[in-house]
């Protein structure tokens, strides 16, 4: 395949994943409780948009890098629960 070919094959694979992702969020807007619709379809939206964004991105999108190991004294998220006792 030429390299002319994969670029329009990879636009014609990015334009069907945002259109499946857009119908499958419809699907999940239709189930949110009328008092939350418009708040739940701004979220929705801003998937939609974070996810087009991600599509347009070429190359890795995580240095890998430059990620380290946490520090050996890291606290965990066990303090965050409330104490039922």
């Amino acid at each position: 395949m030429s390299q002319d070919g994969a670029s329009q094959f990879q636009e014609v694979i990015r334009q069907e994943l945002e259109l499946s992702v857009k119908k499958e969020l419809e699907k999940i807007l239709t189930t949110a409780p009328s008092h939350e619709f418009e708040h739940t379809k701004k979220d929705l939206d801003g998937f939609r948009k974070l996810f087009h964004r991600f599509l347009q991105e070429k190359g890795p999108s995580v240095d890998w890098g430059k990620i380290q190991r946490p520090p050996e004294d890291l606290r965990g998220c066990d303090y965050l629960v409330p104490d039922q006792t």
